[in-house]
């Protein structure tokens, strides 16, 4: 697998985790009034970082193929989880633990099989 592409794909977790990041700080104000939605800045953030995270999977479909770039999604679990536990005080127990070290395997077995399958 290129290498290109798998550095955008992980730019492109750490984009998306941002915008969770923001999307959460917003949500403590989050209101359906038109003036509300316009005016939430961390919600209007957090699009801003999934817009050039889309931008940058998209480059990265460009540079590899779908089955190979596409597991590499999963690492945003990771970090919005890593980012939970840290940023937002949020409990993460022994499964979850263990669920982040499939993830990690699981992305690492597919990115492992792309370059020696």
């Amino acid at each position: 697998m290129n290498a290109i592409a798998i550095f955008l794909m992980l730019l492109f977790t750490v984009f998306s985790t941002a915008g969770q990041y923001f999307y959460k700080l917003g949500a403590s104000s989050l209101s359906l009034e038109p003036l509300a939605l316009i005016t939430n800045y961390p919600v209007i953030i957090g699009l801003f970082f999934y817009f050039v995270a889309a931008v940058l999977l998209t480059y990265a479909l460009k540079k590899a193929e779908l089955s190979v770039v596409y597991p590499f999604i999963g690492m945003g679990y990771v970090w919005v989880a890593l980012l939970a536990f840290f940023f937002f005080g949020e409990q993460l127990m022994l499964v979850n633990w263990l669920g982040i070290g499939l993830i990690v395997a699981g992305v690492s077995f597919v990115g492992y099989g792309a370059e020696h399958g």
